[in-house]
């Protein structure tokens, strides 16, 4: 009987536990996928054609979007600007991409 008890209690646990889902492939690389930096939030999203950087403020308004059509891999917030380093689609060229953080525009970029 105990046995049975103890076979129920471990059922139990085993099912109260938290589910985890494994790592998207759309996440593989190992950056933050929001950081905060003198007052503004930057979040990286990714979609199926397009990946973007979109900046808030602290009551949430939303002061500027910049759209990648290429896959960010890895991004840094330094002084005045956001380094972007990103794959295109095909997976046949790199760039690394200079973004203004104050307003988004694209600095410059290279392949």
């Amino acid at each position: 009987m105990k046995l049975i008890k103890l076979a129920v209690a471990a059922l139990v646990l085993l099912a109260a536990a938290p589910v985890t889902a494994g790592v998207s492939s759309d996440y593989a690389f190992e950056q933050d996928r929001m950081v905060i930096d003198r007052g503004n939030v930057f979040v990286v999203s990714s979609f199926d054609s397009q990946d973007g950087i979109t900046v808030y403020d602290f009551t949430g308004v939303r002061l500027w979007e910049a759209r990648f059509y290429a896959k960010i891999l890895s991004w840094q917030v330094e002084e005045d600007f956001v380094m972007v380093f990103s794959k295109d689609r095909n997976g046949t060229s790199t760039y690394l991409t200079c973004v203004d953080r104050r307003n988004g525009k694209m600095v410059w970029q290279r392949p």
